[in-house]
């Protein structure tokens, strides 16, 4: 019998932790990572920390890239997935190569979602989601005392805490758009503003971002409906948009994600998305849910690693963490742990 070859696209928490399980439980395949980015597999959630001075750069990696050969895994890092072929079993790098597959798991993660009416203001603000993003930060952030945190996801509220603790101001414009798909109404506005605000965080009214603009000084300013803002530096946090677009003539189903039932299979023979790529079926709820966190991308990405290799684990979130809205449904509770 020909040595099977087990493919995971994303070396993110749940990329890795999906190879990790495929090299445990399936010792006698082949087992290859494709990631776009450089190095080995750090974890993001960390990156305040790192930029805060509370964590060294070493410590923020689970591995390097050089430790891949010793666990009997192929990283291939900087190189990009263009198409998936789930019926023919293969995939497309950007060099063109071609690559085939027994079995492959997709789990590319999202990258930092910047609302279509604010992307005209995109080179004012940053996002924090990578390395480089992280770097970009720490430079900046020696030059300012204040910031300006538009949105409200998972990252935001981490990097507040951080901030605050480095001794920075810092504003904050909630906005409805960051909480997808929860329903951003009266009540979580004052949830999540009365969290921030019992630390020290000063909460801007809610209301729209109408304009910003580049001072002399270096500052920006922020105009919305009701008042201005001066900042150092403007954050942009929304959330992440599944990095999914190549995808797109897979023949793969995709809504925001890619959608998968309860084993986080997608529908096509051999073939799973996991992760925050992942919009996954819940029978009882008879509805589709997101996850968010770095602990939730791992323990769905060990989910898909087994259910490819012939066993039947559900992904099952605790229902305590599920929310409803508007007929999709979230894990998470992020601005209830700040």
């Amino acid at each position: 019998m020909a040595e099977q070859h087990f493919v995971v696209i994303g070396n993110g928490p749940a990329g890795n932790e999906a190879a990790l399980t495929l090299r445990h439980h399936a010792p006698e395949a082949r087992v290859t990572i494709i990631s776009k980015q450089w190095g080995g597999c750090y974890r993001p959630h960390l990156l305040p920390h790192l930029i805060a001075g509370k964590l060294a750069e070493e410590n923020l990696y689970v591995f390097s890239a050089a430790s891949y050969k010793d666990k009997g895994i192929k990283l291939r890092s900087g190189q990009e997935v263009v198409a998936v072929h789930p019926d023919k079993r293969e995939i497309i790098l950007d060099h063109k190569e071609i690559i085939p597959f027994d079995g492959l798991i997709i789990a590319v993660g999202g990258r930092p979602r910047i609302p279509e009416n604010l992307m005209v203001f995109r080179d004012l603000m940053l996002t924090l989601k990578t390395m480089h993003d992280a770097e970009v930060w720490t430079q900046r952030l020696n030059n300012t005392d204040t910031i300006l945190m538009i949105g409200g996801d998972l990252t935001s509220v981490s990097f507040t805490t951080q901030l605050m603790d480095m001794g920075k101001k810092i504003y904050f414009a909630l906005n409805e758009e960051a909480f997808w798909p929860l329903r951003f109404d009266r009540h979580l506005y004052e949830q999540v503003a009365g969290k921030l605000s019992l630390k020290g965080v000063e909460v801007l009214k809610y209301s729209r971002i109408r304009g910003m603009n580049l001072l002399t000084d270096g500052m920006v300013e922020v105009n919305t409906d009701h008042e201005k803002v001066r900042a150092g530096l403007v954050g942009a946090f929304f959330g992440l948009k599944p990095d999914i677009a190549f995808l797109a003539r897979s023949g793969l189903k995709i809504d925001r994600g890619i959608l998968v039932d309860e084993y986080l299979h997608t529908g096509f023979e051999g073939v799973y998305a996991t992760g925050d790529c992942a919009q996954v079926f819940h029978p009882e709820f008879r509805d589709y849910w997101v996850s968010v966190g770095h602990d939730n991308a791992v323990a769905l990405g060990r989910t898909a690693a087994l259910n490819l290799i012939g066993e039947r684990v559900k992904a099952e979130p605790a229902n305590e963490c599920i929310f409803d809205v508007q007929g999709v449904r979230v894990n998470s509770s992020w601005w209830m742990e700040f």
